[in-house]
């Protein structure tokens, strides 16, 4: 069955799933984990003894910021629990980072650290630019957890002021997301639950406001299924909207495997990360059941809880983007490591080897003179568009035979006709793309 126009206009469109395809055939979908770079924080400071995870990144205006909650185990709770704090650190390119002195909190009756919130008001954070305020006490937008969600709302992202509460009832005890979606003109929090109906497991629900401050009902999104095993947990989310496109949410929860133990470790429980993708942030699919991110071979990750990927996705180069998941939770050396993936490239759809594969897509509607790619190809490989008209017809000059192969490696090359480089005449009409692959792989596509 053929499927509804789609207006893309001049924004990029990633191919995580086969929301564009019409017609496939001979190609998969293929997920792309990241590559675990450098230590970039280590649980160095004494409020950080027990250990440092759950961070929030962002880039704001020409600065890494990265909120992460720390726990310190000099001064313990009544209940004899580590005290959970709210710490800061800061870069200015993604990979050194440094904790800056604040003077905010006394911690010992020093405020010469970087604790930005007491333990009273929470931990676990996560922190957005609200693009609608260029300044002003709302510019920067958190949710901490502590007995329930609660929302804060700060000029500067060091001191912050109380808002509401987002929602005190159910299982939210990890790291719980908030995000604005500038589709829906929402804020948007995902949170943790274990409703009674999954044995209970943990899984992942979702509430949204208009105003940060009046919260709609949370409504569970995400459970194990059928497919996973009975003691499959999603513990956290992670989940985020790509900057760098329209109809792109994704999630990178903590998968918790409840009854595995590592031998020779004395906690039960092993954890891996997987990658969840929605093109409204309401439906999601788990077409990705391996892992996006794993223990690795480091043994003191194979214990639970390592590693948890923090919330944010960064550009941290002209072909990169980088996240930050914390490790070695379960000993004195936690920290936060960098990891990186190719601009956009969480998935690719994939052309085979031997001969050629394609996809012609449902009927497109985009502003712009030209089509934009981001590919890579083997030495042999190539791709090929043809642009059609709603019926499936080849436009008089953008058939295949006019595409030269394109091959090569590019986060955004533009395909020719036979030298026809400008695609206005076609531009607000029902188009289909079809696109020929062989040896290669295709991230995304926009018309600019």
């Amino acid at each position: 069955m053929e499927k509804d126009l789609v207006d893309v206009g001049n924004q990029r469109q990633l191919l995580f799933d086969d929301f564009f395809f019409d017609r496939r055939d001979n190609i998969k979908l293929t997920l792309h984990p990241p590559t675990p770079r450098e230590v970039v924080l280590e649980s160095d400071k004494p409020w950080e003894s027990k250990g440092v995870h759950y961070s929030s990144v962002i880039f704001d205006q020409g600065k890494y910021r990265m909120w992460y909650r720390s726990d310190e185990g000099e001064s313990p709770r009544e209940d004899g629990k580590e005290k959970q704090l709210t710490c800061y650190a800061e870069s200015s390119d993604g990979v050194a980072w440094e904790k800056p002195d604040l003077g905010i909190y006394s911690w010992n009756g020093s405020t010469g650290n970087n604790i930005v919130m007491s333990p009273e008001h929470g931990a676990n954070p996560s922190v957005i630019i609200d693009p609608n305020l260029e300044t002003g006490s709302g510019r920067y937008k958190m949710i901490l957890r502590a007995g329930r969600i609660a929302g804060f709302v700060s000029e500067d992202g060091l001191n912050w002021d109380y808002q509401a509460t987002v929602v005190d009832t159910g299982r939210f005890d990890s790291h719980n997301a908030l995000l604005w979606d500038d589709e829906s003109r929402k804020y948007v929090v995902y949170a943790r639950d274990m409703p009674e109906w999954t044995g209970p497991r943990r899984s992942i629900r979702r509430g949204e406001s208009s105003d940060f401050k009046n919260w709609s009902h949370f409504e569970t999104l995400i459970t194990p299924d059928g497919e996973d095993p009975p003691d499959l947990n999603i513990y956290t989310n992670a989940a985020v909207k790509y900057f760098r496109a329209a109809r792109s949410f994704f999630m990178f929860p903590m998968i918790l495997y409840t009854e595995r133990q590592y031998p020779g470790t004395p906690y039960p429980g092993l954890s891996d990360v997987q990658f969840l993708s929605s093109r409204d942030g309401i439906n999601w699919n788990r077409n990705f059941r391996q892992p996006f991110l794993s223990p690795g071979l480091d043994e003191r990750n194979w214990v639970d809880r390592n590693p948890i990927m923090g919330i944010g996705i960064v550009p941290t180069g002209p072909t990169e983007i980088s996240m930050y998941h914390s490790e070695l939770l379960r000993s004195k050396e936690s920290r936060f490591r960098r990891c990186s993936l190719r601009t956009d490239g969480f998935v690719s759809v994939e052309g085979p080897y031997t001969g050629w594969g394609e996809f012609t897509t449902r009927p497109l509607q985009f502003e712009g003179q030209r089509l934009e790619l981001n590919y890579s190809t083997s030495g042999g490989g190539g791709i090929q568009v043809e642009i059609q008209n709603e019926d499936g017809e080849p436009f008089d000059g953008y058939g295949l035979s006019d595409c030269p192969v394109i091959f090569g490696d590019k986060i955004a090359g533009f395909v020719d006709w036979s030298g026809v480089e400008r695609l206005d005449r076609l531009a607000g009409q029902a188009i289909r793309l079809r696109v020929r692959l062989r040896d290669a792989h295709l991230y995304a596509f926009r018309f600019a």
